[in-house]
């Protein structure tokens, strides 16, 4: 499995999440992402079969509803942009970035409230 298909957002050390989902569900650490300085800014794990990410998010930013992310991989990046102008039409994006777990990426939340990380 190379994608995930959830991103969970959380005030919890990834890690000690991790582990907590090793025991729970025999989850499999497939990756985990680091930042310039070495900080631990995301982990995608294997449960039962399916992808799940693990982020950060400070405790304020996090409410009911917007924890879940759908995300999505393309394999060509004119397929992500676009996709991504589509998305942002009356919704709110977020910008797309080059990021060390993807060539192309970004976050948009679309005009139903729905948040997507869609890349490359």
């Amino acid at each position: 499995m190379s994608n995930f298909s959830v991103l969970l957002f959380t005030s919890t050390d990834l890690m000690e999440m991790f582990e907590h989902y090793k025991r729970a569900f025999n989850a499999k650490l497939l990756w985990d992402g680091r930042g310039d300085a070495g900080e631990l800014i995301h982990v995608q794990m294997d449960v039962l079969g399916n992808g799940i990410g693990l982020a950060p998010a400070a405790p304020h930013e996090l409410a009911a509803g917007n924890v879940t992310v759908v995300c999505l991989k393309f394999r060509k990046e004119k397929e992500l942009r676009r996709a991504y102008e589509v998305l942002c039409e009356g919704g709110h994006g977020e910008g797309l970035l080059k990021l060390p777990w993807s060539s192309l990426e970004g976050y948009v939340t679309d005009k139903y409230g729905v948040k997507w990380c869609i890349g490359v």
